[in-house]
């Protein structure tokens, strides 16, 4: 309860600050929001994410597979075989991925 008590008096002092501000000064303030929340969001996700067992050797795993899939020469042409296999492959790996996600 008090918490919430608190999250609603720094709102109430936010907005009454915002709306002494100039449309300029206003914007600015508006981006500076935008950011901090943007960062929580990024934070909260990165936390998330290295928690699950083996992520980062996964995530790097699959840079990996791209970096070599870009380093290709464009001339070259793989088989439909090829680029199938190459297709399940990169797709069984997400899917561990997502599974370790929903049971973190």
């Amino acid at each position: 309860m008090a918490t919430e008590q608190k999250h609603s008096t720094y709102l109430s002092k936010a907005e009454s600050r915002l709306r002494q501000l100039p449309p300029e000064k206003l914007r600015v303030a508006i981006a500076m929001i935008a950011y901090l929340q943007k960062t929580e969001e990024s934070e909260a996700t990165e936390k998330l994410l290295l928690n699950i067992p083996n992520f980062a050797e996964f995530f790097r795993e699959i840079e990996q597979d791209e970096d070599k899939l870009e380093s290709t020469a464009s001339i070259q042409i793989a088989s439909d075989e090829e680029v199938w296999q190459a297709y399940l492959a990169s797709k069984q790996k997400w899917q561990e991925v997502y599974c370790r996600l929903a049971d973190s």
